[in-house]
């Protein structure tokens, strides 16, 4: 979930495995890894957005790499992408 729209589901083990969604990615990128030094970790650019004025179409296209002029102006629904998996973006495949 992303400034309260759901940007992708899956089962824990596929969305562990394969998660698509540029939110989902940057989440799991900025996890600290065991073991892994690293002497800064992965960090979604720009801030999260006004709650009370949210970004129009997609609530992540000011913070995401993928963002075309389709994310600016259009919400994207969830869409089927594999067994129990949706996600919301135009710019993934399943």
């Amino acid at each position: 979930m992303y400034s309260g729209s759901i940007v992708e589901t899956a089962p824990i083990d596929r969305f562990f495995e394969h998660h698509l969604h540029p939110y989902s990615r940057g989440l799991l990128q900025s996890v600290p890894r065991i073991g892994a030094r690293q002497e800064m970790l992965s960090i979604i650019p720009g801030g999260v957005p006004n709650l009370l004025d949210p970004p129009t179409g997609c609530r992540f296209h000011p913070r995401c790499a993928l963002a075309t002029s389709r994310c600016l102006g259009e919400k994207p629904q969830l869409r089927d992408v594999g067994p129990e998996h949706r996600v919301a973006c135009f710019n993934v495949a399943g």
